[in-house]
């Protein structure tokens, strides 16, 4: 979709720049424009916030984007992008006749409505939100997303969206066409697991996820532990918070406890050399089918640790 095509990046953190790294390695679109998060404050532990919208939305119109990239929740910082955000890349960028490509990776159960917001290309993993292994990514189109792949050609043989939406037809139909060997047990056990997902709710599953995330980030700031992302751009899935213990930063504090964490890294928007974070994935059915146990198990830690 996007060789040969001027694209813009919203960049919150190392998961957004990746998409600088992919396009830049592979000398794929014909110029980039990178929006990138700012801190609040000169304070080094300063919340951040992405680039105020007005200026992307004048950025696409500059550019005359014809894709752009962007983070529905940036593991890196823990911010989520609110819908009137989301929104408004849409329109920005179908005013000039391009395209919205999503990363919902790590957005756990917080859904996205693609015909609401505008979402032309929406990309997720099995791994995070839906409880699965990986092994394969999920790409849902919008009719000018799937326009869009099938209209252009690939650079990529293995990569090829408009082959890999022909095989997953050919399958619906009951064929089975060869493209590459496929993951079939893990295909199989995630679907299973999307499958229980479904069957609890995704409503439940949405305010489980929003319950989640408002009491854990609450624990971390009574513990003194503050947000990176700013007020209003907060995710409920990824909390990651400012530190200079070099064991909370590396996880190795929470080992000890029986938490698996994940280390702080960079944001590559231009923080100081100090910046210093780690990061609490909340995902997961585990997680949210016992929420007041996640924060008890979290809570039990963070007094051992000493927070």
């Amino acid at each position: 979709l996007a060789t040969g095509r001027r694209c813009l990046i919203v960049r919150n953190g190392l998961f957004s720049y990746r998409w600088s790294q992919i396009l830049d390695v592979g000398d794929i679109a014909q110029n980039t424009v990178v929006c990138t998060a700012r801190a609040e404050s000169e304070d080094p532990q300063s919340a951040w916030a992405p680039a105020p919208i007005d200026e992307v939305v004048a950025a696409i119109r500059a550019q005359r984007s014809e894709v752009v990239f962007a983070p529905h929740v940036e593991t890196a910082a823990g911010i989520l992008l609110p819908e009137e955000y989301v929104r408004a890349l849409a329109d920005a960028v179908h005013e000039v006749g391009g395209l919205l490509v999503l990363d919902s990776i790590a957005s756990g159960a917080i859904w996205v409505d693609m015909d609401a917001l505008g979402v032309d290309v929406l990309l997720s993993a099995p791994q995070k939100g839906w409880s699965g292994s990986p092994g394969a990514g999920y790409v849902m189109l919008s009719d000018a997303g799937r326009e869009a792949v099938t209209s252009r050609t690939s650079s990529s043989f293995a990569i090829d969206l408009a082959r890999w939406l022909w095989i997953s037809e050919e399958y619906v139909a009951g064929r089975a066409p060869y493209h590459a060997t496929m993951p079939t047990d893990t295909l199989a056990r995630n679907a299973v697991a999307m499958t229980e997902t479904r069957e609890r709710g995704f409503e439940a599953l949405r305010a489980a996820q929003w319950d989640l995330g408002t009491r854990v980030r609450a624990l971390l700031a009574e513990r003194g532990l503050p947000s990176v992302a700013a007020d209003g751009f907060a995710s409920p899935s990824v909390a990651v918070v400012h530190t200079t213990d070099p064991g909370l930063r590396t996880g190795a504090l929470f080992r000890e406890q029986g938490l698996q964490i994940a280390a702080g890294v960079p944001l590559h928007c231009g923080e100081p050399e100090s910046f210093s974070t780690f990061r609490i994935g909340l995902f997961g059915l585990d997680k949210l089918a016992d929420v007041d146990g996640t924060v008890d198990r979290l809570s039990v830690a963070l007094d051992r640790i000493g927070l």
